[in-house]
């Protein structure tokens, strides 16, 4: 092969690297009825994939993926025939290797070694997501081999961080929606946590490039985007991610206030210490203001404290890891494998949280339980290298920039990852940083020549089989799974149409199982619920069934191949429950509970198939133990006050109430149906005497109410309501005229 070839492809590879930043804008598929930036970058980059399941993280994972295999496949073909174009050794990239390798131990040894492998389409990690990355690190550090090239890519990445803010205004400005609901921009990332780290990086970016930078023009564009993003983070009201940027800026400035030789570089430190120091002091003596009350981001920092929902749940998921770790101390549970910590040591004061927790929601305590200590140390090899390199090989080189700026990024990145956790775009900065870093201090002071070898049939017998691989790769990695979660989301689609062929959807479900990939897991489940809502419609009985049997044959799978996942065995229960195979149900939530024992939902349908047994005693004396663990959990004293006043044990239902409500009967629909369904009408107008209470202006609820006095022989009562509900609302008088008629004439209407 020619050096021209060679180098031909080393540049191209270069140019595909300048490309990957755009992966941020990749959204494949949207909910919405209009389409967007993301999906229309989508299209382009993914042509005729569609929309995807998962669409803000899938479609930037497999564009990422597929085109980094591409370039690992190029990059060899230069690499065999030039040393030029083979990777330097660094800290970093031992590092990077080492964590590499003990992933690799900790799937193969893992609790779930498929799961730790090939991750869901909801995350997109798992081992096969680190060897991307890594490939990528090794990739970029052998084609990147200048401060030149990397600027190249860190200025691609902030055109494209324009983009992303662009869209983001747009979001604020109500031109577009936000996608997690509320006030919280996130762009093309779907997630506000997500944005916020993206945003961290880039302005720590672009205030390293507006300090390097000698041109005034360059530096009014470096602070006008910094402002506008700062802006942007702001926004986010991401509270781990903006104290980790105040924080990263204090470090840089403490840093360059000791060691900068130059004025202006001391100047902008003591301005930044002061910048920083300022805002945090004026939050605290404007916290309690109408202000700060008014803004949703600054009442978020506002209600951080020990005592809050959102931190009391992360100092007990932090506990439960501990626990995990203890039991599996050396190689962890293998990637992806929070879920199976979080059920076995469920802790019932979380039921305030969501119902699945897949990580720790701490970088360290995810790392300690999914490569144990071994892969915690890994992990922390990489900063301990990445501040080697800076503070052993470019400070002594007077870097002194280089080691403050990108000391704070490091700092700033691992205080934040102590609160979240990572994603594809933040993997994928972080990893630019640490090329970055390597290139910086392992490049030469002459720029490298090119130094071709004697060609040999074994040279070129390597790229021939790297193709082979990457072909296979971009086949079973990612076309395959690509296709099913398409398929996937098509047969939600069609299901969710008011008048659907159920085969249809059986059979969309059917070819997303025959492709065979790590999408079968979520779509077993999405067939699970899809079936439970089918058993409740008005269709003929022999889809019905149809459709059971095949939602039951598909998470029958998944309970055999996740045994050790109590989610499987729920999922299966349900169904059974709402087909009225309660024997069976309570089969599956039996072996659920011996895996997750103080997880009360297990409680609350166990219970639920004993009641629709009419056995009572049984359902009760389940529903006590979910009530026990937790007596705050309005839930669980709800569930018990109902099927004790259904089994006539009224004094003991309002002790249950008194317990978690501090009163014996409370404002609940579902405690007033059981009491009328006992025929204790006292009870029940209590109840509709407490909801009218709280919502005075519902007629409906006097009228109601109206029905009850009748029942207990109180017609003038009755009849008051009645016209209170016409008062109320004039639509009701026609028909409250004629029951008062009615019961004025004697009847019972």
């Amino acid at each position: 092969m020619s050096q021209k070839s060679i180098n031909v492809i080393a540049s191209i590879v270069k140019w595909g690297i300048f490309i990957l930043p755009v992966s941020v804008l990749v959204v494949a598929g949207s909910f919405t009825a209009n389409r967007d930036l993301g999906t229309f970058v989508s299209t382009i980059l993914l042509p005729g994939v569609g929309d995807l399941f998962f669409p803000f993280i899938t479609g930037k994972n497999f564009f990422f993926r597929i085109f980094i295999e591409i370039l690992f496949g190029l990059w060899v073909f230069a690499a065999v025939f030039d040393k030029c174009y083979r990777p330097k050794v660094s800290p970093i990239f031992w590092a990077l290797a080492a964590t590499l390798a003990v992933l690799v131990l900790a799937t193969i040894f893992s609790a779930n070694p498929y799961r730790s492998f090939w991750s869901n389409y909801e995350r997109m990690e798992g081992l096969i997501g680190h060897i991307h990355l890594f490939l990528y690190f090794l990739v970029s550090i052998s084609v990147l081999k200048s401060e030149k090239d990397w600027k190249w890519l860190f200025h691609s990445s902030i055109f494209v961080s324009l983009l992303v803010g662009l869209y983001a205004v747009y979001q604020l400005a109500g031109k577009l929606e936000i996608h997690q609901g509320g006030d919280r921009v996130d762009a093309t990332l779907g997630n506000a946590t997500y944005f916020a780290i993206y945003l961290f990086f880039h302005l720590f970016i672009v205030l390293y490039y507006l300090l390097k930078s000698q041109q005034i023009g360059w530096k009014v564009l470096y602070g006008a985007i910094f402002v506008f993003e700062a802006f942007l983070l702001f926004y986010t009201a991401t509270r781990g991610t903006i104290l980790g940027f105040l924080g990263a800026l204090l470090l840089f400035g403490l840093i360059q206030a000791f060691v900068a030789k130059e004025k202006k570089y001391r100047v902008t430190a003591f301005a930044t210490i002061a910048l920083v120091l300022i805002l945090v002091s004026s939050f605290y003596f404007i916290k309690d203001t109408e202000f700060v009350r008014n803004s949703y981001t600054l009442s978020r920092f506002r209600g951080i404290s020990l005592t809050d929902t959102t931190t009391q749940s992360r100092f007990i998921l932090w506990g439960m890891a501990l626990k995990g770790v203890s039991e599996r101390p050396i190689l962890g549970w293998g990637p992806e494998n929070f879920n199976l910590i979080f059920s076995k040591h469920y802790d019932p004061r979380l039921w305030r949280q969501e119902p699945w927790f897949d990580r720790a929601h701490n970088v360290v305590l995810d790392w300690f339980t999914s490569g144990g200590i071994l892969g915690l140390l890994a992990y922390l090899s990489i900063f301990g290298a990445a501040l080697f390199v800076l503070w052993k090989k470019l400070w002594p080189r007077n870097k002194v920039l280089e080691t403050s700026i990108f000391t704070a990024i490091l700092a700033g990145y691992f205080f934040q990852n102590i609160f979240v956790f990572d994603n594809l775009i933040s993997y994928f900065l972080f990893f630019s940083v640490l090329g970055f870093l390597h290139t910086r201090s392992t490049e030469s002071e002459t720029a490298e020549k090119a130094t071709p070898i004697k060609q040999t049939p074994l040279h070129y017998m390597i790229p021939l089989v790297a193709a082979v691989v990457v072909l296979f790769s971009l086949y079973y990695v990612n076309v395959k799974p690509l296709m099913a979660s398409r398929t996937l989301l098509n047969a939600i689609k069609i299901a969710s149409a008011q008048d659907h062929n159920v085969d249809m959807v059986l059979s969309e479900f059917d070819k997303v199982f025959q492709l065979n990939t790590f999408g079968a897991s979520e779509a077993r489940e999405q067939l699970g619920g899809y079936v439970s809502n089918v058993i409740a419609q008005e269709i003929p009985n022999e889809s019905k069934v149809k459709a059971f049997n095949k939602g039951v044959q598909a998470l029958s799978d998944q309970v055999s191949e996740n045994p050790n996942d109590p989610r499987s065995q729920l999922f299966l229960a349900s169904l059974y429950l709402r087909a009225g195979g309660y024997d069976e149900a309570l089969k599956l939530l039996d072996a659920a509970r011996a895996i997750s024992p103080r997880r009360q939902q297990f409680l609350f349908l166990a219970a639920e198939a004993y009641l629709q047994k009419n056995n009572y005693p049984e359902a009760i004396k389940l529903l006590s133990v979910a009530h026990e663990m937790d007596l705050s959990y309005p839930e669980a004293a709800r569930n018990l006050a109902v099927i004790a006043i259904y089994g006539n044990q009224l004094q003991y239902a309002e002790e249950v109430l008194q317990q978690t409500y501090g009163q014996k009967i409370i404002a609940d629909e579902r405690v007033l149906n059981a009491y009328a369904q006992i025929g204790n009408y006292e009870k029940v107008k209590e109840i509709w005497l407490l909801l009218i209470q709280n919502q005075p202006q519902n007629a409906q609820y006097h009228v109601n109410l109206a029905a009850t006095y009748v029942k207990l022989g109180q017609r003038e009562e009755a009849i008051a309501e009645l016209k209170k509900s016409i008062e109320l609302n004039p639509e009701y008088k026609e028909n409250a005229e004629r029951l008062i008629g009615e019961i004025k004439s004697g009847k019972n209407p």
